[in-house]
């Protein structure tokens, strides 16, 4: 019986039962999405998210300026998120649940977008960020949640949204650290 037992605990405690990997996608803060952009990898678009009345959630965004031609001015695109999800880590395409606090025109976003996925009408953002950051007042502000601190944390980019897309037009990108501008508790 000892010995039945004892097999029994060696088998589980040795990996013998099948385990199955868990999928823990990495948080990649914006400025560094911005500070690595590639013109022939993504997209860079502001615009807004639409209100809508399903669920209390957008997922349309009203774009207004682009970095690339293929996405249209004054048009209305399905946003999208992809990276790794469920248990087995499966790379695919999610449609985005935007908050409605985060729609309207007076509420304008910036966006990057993966080129060669933002095609037939939609626009497909790195996991994690298909929500964009705020570009008002001619600026880029990021919300970000610390972990060690347990707090969000806004940031700020250090040059206007207009010095942003004059360094994207000219196939730069910006990389001053950004300001931290306020704590907020969750």
């Amino acid at each position: 019986m000892k010995t039945t037992v004892l097999a029994f605990l060696l088998f589980c405690c040795l990996g013998a039962t099948p385990k199955r990997p868990v999928c823990s996608p990495v948080f990649t803060p914006f400025n560094e999405w911005l500070h690595r952009y590639d013109a022939e990898r993504f997209i860079i678009v502001e615009g807004y998210f639409l209100p809508t009345t399903e669920k209390g959630h957008a997922s349309k965004f009203e774009v207004i300026r682009s970095s690339d031609a293929s996405i249209k001015i004054n048009e209305d695109y399905e946003v999208y998120e992809y990276g790794p999800f469920g248990s087995s880590c499966e790379m695919y395409e999610m449609g985005a649940n935007i908050d409605k606090e985060l729609t309207g025109k007076n509420k304008p976003r910036l966006l990057i977008a993966y080129k060669g996925r933002s095609i037939n009408g939609k626009l497909v953002c790195p996991i994690f960020w298909d929500a964009g950051v705020n570009a008002s007042d001619n600026k880029i502000v990021t919300k970000e949640y610390n972990y060690d601190s347990s707090q969000y944390i806004l940031y700020e980019c250090p040059v206007s949204l207009e010095e942003v897309w004059n360094q994207v037009s000219k196939g730069s990108v910006v990389t001053a650290a950004w300001k931290e501008q306020a704590n907020t508790k969750q």
